[in-house]
């Protein structure tokens, strides 16, 4: 389904928009989490510590981690349904939540869609999207169709839940969560749900909306790729902890750590020693980029993404090959190379469909247009 982005009589007043811009500083933004740490009842170890996060008004941001390491918490922090064990949380500019105040959900004026959709099965479209907004809102039935067209779903307000796909009722759970005009629209794994094909159109379509209204987004997400493709910024977090925020170009290319390098895209780590902008590996000699100082002979962990390494044919016996193909996976769009040293690591390589290599050839291994690796202290 393709969106038509018709005028939604509120989210396009001018008046409105600057008002929600206004509800943003420099020093608190939209949403500010300052210092924020959540415990469990009867729990020990925290589920988030000192958590700090500040989004500005109109910005896509995506939380990304693997299972357990508190994102889902974060968001329901925000949105009011765990209260803060000690920091402060700030929503447009007001204390919202802290060990001495809890503000409940339904007075922080954000709108939330939920991994399971939470649709209400007996009501009609037209009802669940009516169900948030003001009994004293005039032209409810305009802006409820201008939501459905706006969300792709124009003529289905009297259907019933069941009577739609997968996709069609988390368009229908977005549709409800920006019908109260929020603040900022949160999403809990919105597509874990969908398949790959109806993920990718639905995100997309998100992102417009999300532009289009101006609308400050947060999107918690264990997929990478999702994390990527629409945010304007990324926070990866693991163990409890924000690792690193960026834009994902800048979070992909110049990750702090292997943890938010592993997070962030496929990649091998292998050993190496540093010497004058070199560093010198079983694979053989590549240069590099570091973030933190590295003196020259000291050992390192050299990063390797597949889509940066290149293979090159040689005879069986040069003593210059330093590589050995152990494996290849067809991928469709690429082949994907396992690639041994004689010391034993491995690595990959994301090869093009047109070149080939044999299982136990010998192959040279380069950097793509002379990329540098980047290297990390051990």
């Amino acid at each position: 389904m393709k969106l038509s982005f018709n005028k939604f009589k509120r989210l396009s007043n001018e008046q409105e928009r600057k008002i929600k811009s206004e509800m943003s500083s420099e020093d608190t933004g939209v949403i500010h989490l300052d210092d924020v740490t959540h415990f469990y009842q009867n729990d020990s170890s925290p589920t988030i510590e000192n958590l700090n996060l500040r989004i500005k008004h109109g910005e896509f941001i995506s939380i990304l981690g693997e299972s357990g390491a508190g994102k889902t918490t974060t968001l329901r922090m925000i949105a009011g349904f765990e209260k803060i064990s000690s920091g402060y949380l700030r929503i447009g500019g007001q204390l919202v939540g802290s060990n001495f105040l809890h503000v409940p959900p339904n007075h922080r004026n954000l709108g939330v869609v939920f991994q399971d959709y939470a649709l209400f099965p007996h009501m009609t479209v037209y009802k669940n999207i009516e169900f948030g907004i003001s009994k004293l809102e005039e032209n409810k039935k305009d802006i409820i169709n201008n939501i459905l067209s706006m969300v792709g779903m124009p003529g289905y307000e009297n259907k019933y839940v069941h009577e739609l796909s997968g996709g069609q009722q988390q368009r229908v759970a977005i549709a409800r969560a920006i019908a109260i005009n929020p603040i900022a629209l949160l999403l809990d794994e919105p597509f874990s749900n969908l398949d790959r094909v109806l993920g990718r159109e639905l995100r997309m379509d998100i992102k417009k909306i999300s532009t289009n209204t101006e609308t400050t987004t947060i999107l918690v997400t264990h997929d990478r790729e999702e994390a990527l493709a629409i945010s304007d910024r990324v926070a990866v977090v693991s163990n409890r902890k924000i690792l690193q925020i960026d834009t994902p170009e800048h979070i992909y290319n110049n990750p702090l750590t292997p943890d938010v390098a592993k997070l962030v895209g496929p990649c091998d780590f292998i050993q190496g020693n540093y010497n004058k902008n070199y560093v010198e590996t079983s694979f053989g000699k590549f240069g590099t980029k570091f973030l933190e100082k590295i003196d020259n002979s000291e050992e390192v962990l050299v990063l390797i993404r597949p889509s940066d390494v290149n293979l090159s044919p040689s005879s069986t016996n040069d003593k210059n090959a330093l590589g050995r193909v152990i494996s290849r996976e067809y991928k469709g769009e690429y082949d994907e190379y396992e690639i041994i040293s004689e010391s034993g690591e491995i690595i990959h390589s994301r090869v093009n469909n047109l070149e080939k290599f044999s299982i136990d050839s010998k192959v040279f291994v380069n950097m793509s247009n002379e990329r540098s690796v980047l290297v990390y202290k051990k």
